[in-house]
């Protein structure tokens, strides 16, 4: 990472150290005889947006946590673009007035949380099928999740579909992130005593986090279901050992890794109930249609051959269709029960 730098009077010139190529008015003032470019220690820096960040978390509070999440990574990315921008654009800035300039820049906590909130109405609003609940105002009562529909009502809801194909879905997703987690981690842990073994878990453990993301992208848009939009960044260390330590000790590289390994048992058990109903349901409807159609015996028993009664003929239609009702709300308390999952293991809190 680049640092904040000041030029001072040495007999040596010295660039930044992170091996960058500044631009050419920095070069010039670093050639200059008598002058060296210093590295600004970035620990006051960090103490800055570490404080910023704790006051926007508290100005936040009352908010989903997966809002939350989004608006503090996001703070805290634009922090660190702005200092490098500012040690290259800058060099002569000294740490305090940089930060002090990042920060007026960013506003205050409380101005920059109604900023988040008003932003996270407008996205919700613009999202949500009528009726639309906004979320609810600091100091208010949380807004009550959407109503259940009613027991027909269920198939004039989107949810209804978004959920049964996500729900179709989870068991083939739940099967490619259970080999990618086991796999990944046998064969980092295996070759852990090798040069390559912890480069290979670094990268394991990246890949989790990213598909922590990517399913929470997913089941917000097919289960309803607020999730965080942005990767929650590691915290800054002064050498590669603390950044990489940082991945280590983060309790949401381990929670995305168990949301991986326990989609698999909840993906199987969700495609098996939701299959087996729309199979049965859907026979019942139509096994009176082909019974017509064809005009033969539904069952065949040596000489004997049953054919379908007449009040089968409105029984069974009625029976499915209660059956694929009954299915497709079970869809949507699945669907509840997963976003209920990944809310809990893939937001940081």
């Amino acid at each position: 990472m680049r640092m904040v730098g000041i030029l001072l009077p040495a007999d040596s010139r010295r660039m930044l150290a992170d091996g960058g190529s500044p631009p050419a008015d920095s070069l010039d003032a670093a050639e200059e005889p008598g002058l060296t470019l210093v590295p600004h220690p970035p620990g006051a820096a960090v103490s800055e947006i570490n404080a910023y960040l704790q006051s926007l978390h508290l100005a936040l509070a009352g908010s989903d946590p997966a809002l939350v999440q989004d608006a503090l990574a996001e703070t805290e990315a634009k922090f660190r673009k702005e200092r490098e921008r500012l040690a290259w654009a800058e060099p002569m800035l000294s740490g305090p007035e940089a930060v002090a300039r990042i920060l007026a820049s960013l506003g205050t906590p409380g101005e920059r949380a109604e900023t988040y909130r008003q932003r996270e109405r407008v996205v919700a609003e613009a999202l949500a099928p009528a009726p639309y609940a906004p979320p609810a105002e600091p100091g208010e009562e949380p807004a009550p999740p959407r109503p259940w529909p009613s027991f027909f009502g269920v198939f004039l809801d989107p949810r209804t579909y978004t959920s049964l194909v996500y729900l179709l879905m989870a068991m083939f997703t739940g099967i490619f992130y259970f080999v990618w987690a086991v796999t990944g981690l046998s064969i980092s842990l295996g070759f852990i005593i090798l040069i390559i073994g912890l480069p290979l878990l670094v990268l394991f453990l990246g890949s989790v986090r990213a598909l922590g993301l990517g399913e929470g992208r997913l089941v917000e848009a097919m289960l309803d279901v607020r999730m965080p939009r942005r990767p929650p960044l590691l915290p800054e260390g002064k050498t590669w050992g603390d950044r990489l330590k940082g991945l280590f000790v983060d309790s949401y590289t381990w929670k995305c890794l168990i949301y991986l390994i326990l989609h698999l048992p909840l993906g199987i058990l969700s495609f098996t109930f939701i299959l087996l109903g729309l199979t049965f349901s859907l026979a019942m409807v139509a096994a009176p249609v082909g019974h017509f159609v064809q005009q033969s015996p539904i069952l065949v028993c040596g000489s004997m051959e049953y054919d379908l009664p007449g009040w089968a003929y409105v029984l069974f239609p009625l029976g499915g269709i209660l059956g694929l009702t009954g299915t497709l709300h079970l869809a949507l308390g699945l669907g509840r029960l997963h976003g209920a999952m990944a809310r809990a293991l893939l937001v940081r809190r």
